[in-house]
């Protein structure tokens, strides 16, 4: 209900911003020339002196006056005629009007929008007679000459040069209708497309079982929506960190979305000769194609803003992570930018080859309007060049805080090339609105987070050491009670730090109810040492592990006297930054320690087309690589809590719950440090003896690929991962002990760990599909977080055995920003 009531605060938000423009844009709210017939008779009159026009040495003073017009005045004319002087010479509202009625009439237009026009046209708003008190009493039969400079009597227009206008601001208009309405296809199918992706995720959940394998819904689950690209390779970087390739869907929804751009660039286009704005034919298409790509370039960037924030409605709409987000932001910023350059390059020409060469140029260029439309291009093309992978890997917060500064001087200097040049009269503006309106709702909604989940009381932090590893558990007690489910992740400030600014997500691995007091001393109980695997006993009591031997300080009860509170766990590996600070104070302290924090969420879990397919299966495996147990165990957790209370209710309480359908649950997961692995399987997972989870429900598959123990150890699931076939547990050496690995003695069927070898993650998906396929009529949903080698591999076997006509779906975490 939380996230409806978001949707429908942004969808009001963004409403009210569109209202804030008043006018719309060109074509939709705004008609820059309507009617042609009547905006072409004020033109033709336009250059004309008439005899209240004052005369001074020099003139260049034609700020204000309107677009058209400065693209056709003679800047040499000295003469100034003033809106007093139109509204009063009779001449030129009796030439006006009869114009207008002459040419008008024959348009079929009424009287009433003649007369409107002739009212707001002729002297620029102010009071003027009717348009039938300023007809002249006898038609005029002499035309303006096509040079003439003076009208001392009522005239006819030049009609040559009326048609020509008339054609021209037809044309014009024309063309900016078309860079609006292509702008607004572009927005709405990208918005869209993400909302019918949503929408078959939540069909094919819904689909009964004999439309769930017909050929068609088979070819494309396997052939065009599982698939990487390119064989395995998609959560990967590619060699030499160029970037990651998407999956084949994603890869042809970009495909669409590049070559729409491309079309709507380059067509359609008329150029219309003799032409009173543009001397030649290549000056005119430059207008056009500069135009055009000006617009959708706002267009994309208030995409490409929309897809990079945190609270984007899409997400849970659509199913979509914000991995896959992020994916299309970095495609919708490329472009914008590659419009932006080529607006800049087209105009450029424009004034250096078809416009008094570069003289033209430079005095434009000295207009405030043109450099800020500099800064925002550079800015643009410097945010492009300094987003690439490595820089992202090596230094992800120096690359934030030069992506949002750039960002911001783009949509400045956006901003003021247009306001600065077009006074906000043709609604270029409105697409920074968008921009501006997708940036704020984000900063607002994570303000309001870090205020509503942080207050009154604050939140504070528990952080530890995992003995043996460089893993940090974080348990976090907010202000605030949420519901949490599986799959969520929170962002974490930590204000005492250096830089108080960072913040980073963590996966939610663990919530619940407990006291504060008690958590902090059975925390600092888990510290003691006593799971070191330092003697041969310890060492095979924690391969052969016993579901009886638990700590239960990870499944805290509140201390008499003390008020339970609600806290949330996180598990992360300690890198650089903020993460290696904590690990660096932990290490110097010896001992757990407590710490001020700030929790921005819960984001992610659950979006609806992800909980109709964990709805709807039958079968549920979950695929974890190294840390990322935290994603996995959250959904082992919760399966555990629903089928205990099944047991204590009658089978109908399961409408409510994530895995109604669901009778087996595998966790599979494969880690390099066994003080890790131990640590978690004896702490973090459901205890299979308890809540009646021995009738193989759920099962637990491990595999220890490290041979050493020790602080530090790399976690080798980080590189590229290599499967092996392995149809037997096989021996595994450790230090001054040969020990054979094999299925645990009292739950023989629910848990199996080997050491020394990596997943089988073939074997692994192979066994659950075979098994279902005894059944027609039986579902499989693969959840995979993980390294980028494992989640690609998942994603190739998942993709393998639904070729088969496996029903099976798949969930992908990988955080691959």
């Amino acid at each position: 209900m939380a996230y409806l009531v978001a949707v429908w605060t942004f969808c009001l938000f963004l409403a009210r911003v569109a209202n804030a423009t008043k006018y719309g844009t060109i074509g939709y709210g705004i008609n820059m020339f309507h009617p042609f017939c009547c905006y072409a008779c004020h033109d033709s009159l336009a250059m004309v002196y008439l005899n209240c026009t004052t005369f001074s040495e020099s003139s260049g003073a034609h700020d204000g006056m309107s677009m058209k017009l400065l693209k056709r005045m003679d800047m040499d004319m000295a003469g100034s005629t003033s809106d007093d002087c139109y509204a009063t010479d009779e001449p030129y509202l009796q030439s006006f009007a009869y114009c207008i009625q002459s040419h008008c009439d024959i348009e079929g237009l009424s009287y009433e929008k003649q007369n409107a026009c002739f009212r707001e046209m002729a002297a620029n708003g102010l009071p003027v007679p009717s348009l039938e008190d300023s007809l002249p009493t006898v038609p005029p039969t002499e035309e303006l000459a096509e040079h003439a400079m003076w009208l001392n009597k009522t005239m006819q227009v030049n009609e040559a040069y009326w048609k020509a206008d008339r054609g021209t601001i037809d044309e014009f208009e024309h063309s900016e209708v078309y860079h609006v309405r292509f702008s607004i296809i572009v927005m709405s199918l990208s918005v869209g497309i993400p909302l019918l992706a949503g929408l078959w995720l939540w069909l094919t959940a819904l689909l009964p079982t004999n439309l769930r394998q017909d050929g068609l819904v088979i070819w494309l689950q396997a052939s065009f929506l599982l698939p990487a690209l390119l064989r395995k390779r998609h959560a990967q970087p590619l060699p030499f960190r160029l970037g990651y390739l998407p999956n084949r869907s994603m890869a042809g929804l970009l495909t669409l979305y590049v070559i729409l751009n491309i079309v709507f660039c380059a067509v359609p286009y008329r150029s219309v000769q003799p032409n009173t704005w543009f001397s030649n034919r290549n000056q005119e298409m430059a207008a056009y194609i500069g135009n055009r790509t000006g617009v959708l370039s706002f267009a994309n960037m208030a995409l490409a803003i929309l897809f990079s924030t945190r609270n984007n409605p899409l997400m849970y709409l659509s199913g979509w992570s914000q991995t896959t987000f992020l994916a299309f932001h970095r495609w919708a910023a490329r472009v914008a930018i590659l419009q932006a350059v080529v607006h800049s390059i087209v105009y450029t020409a424009d004034y250096c080859y078809y416009k008094d060469g570069g003289n033209a140029y430079y005095a434009e260029a000295a207009k405030p309007y043109f450099w800020w439309g500099i800064i925002a291009t550079t800015a643009m093309g410097l945010m492009a060049g300094l987003s690439a992978l490595p820089l992202r890997m090596y230094a992800y917060e120096l690359f934030l805080g030069l992506h949002i500064v750039l960002a911001i001087l783009s949509l400045v200097g956006s901003w003021y090339h247009v306001d600065l040049r077009f006074s906000k009269n043709w609604g270029y503006e409105v697409w920074l609105y968008i921009a501006f309106a997708f940036w704020a709702w984000d900063r607002l909604v994570r303000l309001f987070k870090v205020a509503y989940y942080n207050f009154p009381s604050g939140t504070s932090a528990q952080v530890e050491l995992l003995p043996g590893t460089n893993v940090v558990m974080l348990t976090m007690f907010p202000g605030r009670h949420w519901k949490a489910h599986p799959g969520q992740h929170t962002f974490v400030y930590f204000p005492t730090l250096k830089r108080v600014w960072e913040n980073h997500p963590f996966t939610i691995l663990d919530w619940g109810m407990t006291s504060p007091l008690s958590q902090a001393r059975l925390a600092s109980n888990s510290s003691s040492g006593d799971q070191t695997p330092n003697k041969e006993g310890s060492v095979k009591q924690d391969l052969e592990p016993s579901t009886t031997a638990r700590h239960r300080h990870c499944q805290p009860s509140p201390d008499d006297g003390t008020e339970a509170r609600f806290y949330v766990r996180c598990l992360f590996r300690a890198q650089k930054g903020a993460t290696g600070e904590l690990r660096h104070a932990l290490l110097k302290a010896q001992s757990p320690t407590t710490i001020p924090s700030l929790v921005e969420g819960p984001y992610g879990g659950l979006e609806l087309p992800t909980r109709a397919l964990l709805r709807h299966a039958d079968r549920i495996i979950c695929v974890a690589g190294g840390i990322g147990i935290t994603y996995a165990a959250s959904f082992a957790k919760q399966f555990a809590h629903e089928r205990a209370n099944l047991r204590a209710s009658s089978p109908k309480d399961a409408a409510g719950t994530l895995f109604p359908r669901c009778k087996q649950f595998t966790l599979a997961w494969t880690v390099r440090e066994l003080e890790l692995f131990q640590y978690v399987r004896h702490n973090l997972l459901p205890d299979l003896s308890e809540g009646g989870l021995d009738d193989e429900s759920l099962r637990y598959r491990f595999w220890i690929t490290g041979t050493r123990t020790g602080e530090g150890s790399a976690d080798t699931t980080s590189t590229a991962f290599e499967t092996q076939p392995q149809s037997q547990p096989e021996p595994v050496i450790l230090p001054d002990k040969t020990i054979q690995v094999t299925a645990e003695t009292q739950t023989e069927k629910l848990i199996t760990t080997v050491s020394g070898h990596r997943m089988d993650v073939a074997q692994v998906i192979a066994a659950e599909s075979n098994a279902s396929s005894s059944t027609l009529d039986t579902r499989v949903a693969v959840l995979v977080c993980g390294p980028g080698g494992l989640a690609d591999e998942v994603r190739f076997q998942v993709a393998r055995v639904a070729r088969k006509g496996v029903l099976v779906d798949l969930i992908e975490e990988t955080f691959s920003w």
